[in-house]
């Protein structure tokens, strides 16, 4: 994939829809382990474990050689 690929990719309506949904899900995610936070510290693991997995993805830039 060149950069001018990924970069059409990330722009796409499809691409949008879906970081918007892995935006919501990390906003409902926080919001658990707000008021759960403590009670169980595998699941706040988990919790803060699926946050970073979605904010990589939502914040995922293109690595390859330039072409």
């Amino acid at each position: 994939m060149t950069k001018s690929e990924f970069i059409d990719w990330k722009k796409s309506n499809v691409t949008q829809v879906i970081f918007a949904r892995l935006k919501d899900r990390v906003e409902n995610l926080k919001e658990n382990l707000i008021f759960s936070a403590g009670q169980n510290p595998i699941q706040d693991a988990a919790i803060s474990g699926s946050i970073r997995a979605y904010l990589d993805l939502l914040n995922i830039d293109f690595e390859g050689e330039e072409e």
